[in-house]
């Protein structure tokens, strides 16, 4: 049985080799999250993950484009520590509240390239990868391009370790994100 002990809140002082990550959340998020702090048990992970939320960032998807995939993988994968995270992330990137309250609910988008992104990436998720022609074309004619189709793995493969992360180290909310909690709705 695994207890909290087995994933602890690290602080520089706690964590095995994990400060230049700590170094770098801080850079990035103002903060180090609690998301790096129990990544720091493994900091391979924390790197990992902080690498492609760099690379991400370095993608054609746009500021609301890659929120959008953030939030869906995680609503997805029932993350409520990234869900706070992304609803919170997003809002102040100045994505609609429309739109985060939207995915937060799982409701489909009002802007068709929006929802057009947010249904290949439930798709790709849902299926693992194999993608139907129906569902690859209905992502081209919405004005996005086999490159974005490739980013959205991106999204998919950072959001993993997080959402992961979360489930199996129990990471508490930190408090800047604590006006944004949310709770899977029963039955997934």
């Amino acid at each position: 049985m695994t207890t909290e002990s087995d994933f602890p809140l690290h602080d520089r002082a706690s964590a095995p080799a994990a400060a230049s990550s700590f170094d770098r959340a801080e850079a990035t998020f103002g903060m180090v999250p609690n998301l790096i702090r129990k990544m720091a048990t493994a900091p391979a992970l924390a790197a990992a993950y902080l690498d492609l939320n760099e690379l991400l960032q370095q993608t054609s998807l746009s500021g609301e484009e890659q929120a959008v995939l953030l939030l869906t993988v995680s609503r997805f994968h029932a993350c409520d520590y990234c869900m706070a995270a992304h609803s919170m992330t997003g809002r102040m990137a100045g994505v609609a509240d429309s739109v985060v309250d939207a995915l937060r609910e799982d409701r489909p988008l009002e802007d068709p390239a929006l929802e057009a992104l947010r249904g290949f990436a439930r798709a790709m998720l849902e299926h693992r990868g194999w993608l139907d022609e129906k569902d690859k074309q209905a992502f081209l004619e919405a004005g996005h391009t086999p490159q974005k189709m490739l980013e959205v793995i991106l999204a998919i493969g950072l959001k993993t370790l997080s959402n992961y992360t979360n489930h199996l180290a129990a990471t508490p909310v930190d408090e800047p994100m604590q006006g944004e909690r949310w709770t899977a709705p029963t039955g997934g």
